[in-house]
């Protein structure tokens, strides 16, 4: 079995920083978080994975009507990009628990 061909890139945003994260549309969001972790330099044991959420940036998916109004969820680690319509260069919102 070949591994799947990541032509394609998102973008995961976190406060002043940006990560350019190759993918393919069968990636989990679980895939996306290992990679995450390793480009913020660290092995899978220094950031804890389960302390990331992750959200589809609404202005990506073709507007602002729901402006101004907090209806985020976080999107579970087994769902695929292409379960939540993620294409090429979109962007994802990374956010860390403080706990």
């Amino acid at each position: 079995m070949s591994a799947p061909d990541r032509n394609e890139y998102i973008r995961v945003k976190r406060r002043n920083q940006t990560f350019f994260i190759p993918t393919s549309q069968s990636d989990s969001f679980a895939y996306i978080k290992e990679e995450i972790c390793k480009a913020l330099g660290g092995d899978d044991d220094s950031i804890d994975p389960k302390l990331m959420r992750l959200y589809v940036d609404s202005k990506s998916e073709g507007g602002d009507a729901d402006a101004g109004k907090e209806t985020k969820k976080a999107i579970p680690d087994a769902a695929l990009l292409s379960d939540h319509g993620v294409k090429n260069d979109d962007i994802v919102i990374l956010e860390m628990d403080e706990s």
